[in-house]
């Protein structure tokens, strides 16, 4: 990659030069739920078994009697009502036919007393758990032990024949407001909204496997063939882990970040690197510095082109994307793993914003035109809306992703429809404007949840006139984007 190497040459000068206070994930940690995870990979039967604790607090302003957790990985099993995949990718997901997985639970306490918990929600994908009163800043703790029996498939939870992939595995505090939400595992999207809690996870796997994981390991020890890896992680949106018997991992240094790339079959790794490693430098230098002191890339048997996790991105095995992935996923470091967002209802928020930030990167290291791949967008975007206009009435607002009929219509219109919101902005309001604005976004809503009027408010601080009117035009449908010659 042409620009790549001087750009690497400039990484130690970039995170000197760059003044960061990268004390707020400590100090936000201190207010936050913990998770305490124990759990063991039996590879033989596919399964994971698992203690797991949570110490919660009451900051929702009213007294809870009822605790409510999604519990993801139930939606894997058979006789579910929503397949985690659409038909769309059944075969691509299933290559060695239908199977099935879900999580049963031996037992679940509150303060150290056993609770008739139940297994609720739109499709059994909701754990709930019944407390005593819990008033405001008052603070509780829920155990659990229970087993995960992994499917065959290719997704985010699930073996192939190259990795495991435990991503969303553990059930999770849904998010509070106006009440606990309780929103269903959709096939379409990312159907998570979580907000950050510390983590302290112990696996115990097979020593053949090798664990790339969220989080900073903080020891690691072999009884009998069996390694016991413990792993923390203050201040982050999610935990995830990805195991594989053929892993090599290759390794750079970001300033003080430490850079992993885990492969098995990807012909050119190191090129692979040093796309994380340059995507980590430019968002650093043009956002706001990577605050972990770790982060991981794991190629791995995965439907679709990549998924995120904080501290740990999957990118899909014999793709021929994987830079593109790389670099899209790795975005996302700052795009929903600092930067929340309700993934359910605002998608675009994330997803329209990386998709733009990798064709900008991809142009800096001249690995594409931002012209070329901007026209390529406008263009799939606009022949999507001509060929369905022409059975009816289409809806091409942004919209949330329960709404959208197949995976292609919700990857038109939040990819490539999305990028092209951002790229309106970029051209109107310089490059400079730009990156001020999303520095602004990342500065004042770093580890929360940002909602769209958040969003807005800084691109027009940073334009210095109300930017809400052409978000307003994208998202809600309105037909604003011009030819792009």
């Amino acid at each position: 990659m042409k620009k790549i190497i001087t750009m690497l040459l400039l990484v130690s000068l970039l995170f000197v030069m760059v003044a960061c206070d990268n004390n707020f994930v400590e100090k936000t940690s201190h207010n936050l739920e913990t998770y305490t995870i124990v759990m063991s990979y039996d590879h033989e039967n596919r399964k994971v078994s698992a203690t797991q604790s949570v110490k919660i607090t009451n900051r929702w302003d009213e007294p809870v009697d009822c605790l409510k957790f999604h519990i993801y990985a139930n939606q894997y099993r058979e006789g579910a009502a929503w397949s985690v995949v659409t038909s769309g990718y059944r075969s691509k997901a299933y290559p060695n036919g239908e199977s099935w997985g879900n999580i049963t639970f031996d037992s679940v306490s509150c303060n150290g007393n056993s609770v008739a918990y139940v297994i609720e929600g739109q499709d059994m994908d909701i754990l709930s758990v019944p407390i005593s009163s819990l008033g405001p800043n008052e603070t509780v703790t829920i155990d659990m032990t229970y087993e995960i029996q992994l499917a065959n498939v290719l997704h985010r939870l699930g073996y192939g024949d190259n990795t495991v992939n435990l991503g969303n595995f553990y059930p999770i505090l849904c998010v509070w407001e106006d009440g606990f939400q309780t929103t269903p595992y959709y096939n379409i999207g990312d159907p998570f909204v979580s907000r950050v809690a510390n983590y302290d996870v112990t696996i115990n796997a097979p020593s053949e496997f090798v664990v790339a994981s969220s989080g900073n390991m903080e020891e690691s020890t072999v009884t009998d063939g069996i390694t016991s890896s413990r792993y923390t992680a203050l201040s982050v949106r999610d935990f995830a882990m990805v195991l594989s018997d053929k892993f090599e991992v290759s390794t750079a240094e970001v300033g003080d970040v430490t850079v992993n790339y885990y492969h098995f079959a990807d012909s050119d790794s190191n090129t692979t690197l040093q796309t994380a490693v340059g995507m980590l430098t430019y968002l650093s230098e043009k956002i706001g510095k990577y605050p972990y002191k770790v982060y991981n890339v794991a190629e791995t048997d995965f439907c679709y082109g990549g998924m995120e996790y904080p501290n740990l991105v999957m990118v899909t095995s014999n793709s021929s994307q994987y830079l593109v992935a790389t670099a899209h996923e790795t975005a996302h470091q700052w795009f929903y793993g600092l930067v929340g967002n309700d993934q359910i209802n605002f998608a675009w928020m994330d997803e329209g914003l990386v998709e733009f930030l990798t064709m900008l990167y991809m142009d800096s290291v001249e690995e594409g035109s931002l012209h070329t791949m901007i026209k390529s967008a406008f263009r799939n975007y606009t022949t999507f809306v001509d060929v369905l206009s022409q059975f009816g009435k289409l809806d091409v607002s942004l919209r949330p992703i329960s709404q959208y009929k197949s995976d292609s219509e919700y990857v038109y219109m939040t990819y490539a429809k999305g990028s092209l919101l951002f790229y309106s902005l970029y051209q109107t309001m310089g490059e400079t404007k730009f990156f001020n604005a999303l520095k602004d976004y990342y500065n004042n809503c770093k580890l929360t949840i940002a909602h769209p009027e958040q969003m807005m408010d800084s691109f027009s601080r940073a334009f210095g006139s109300d930017m809400s009117g052409v978000f307003d035009s994208f998202v809600e449908g309105k037909d604003i984007i011009g030819q792009i010659d």
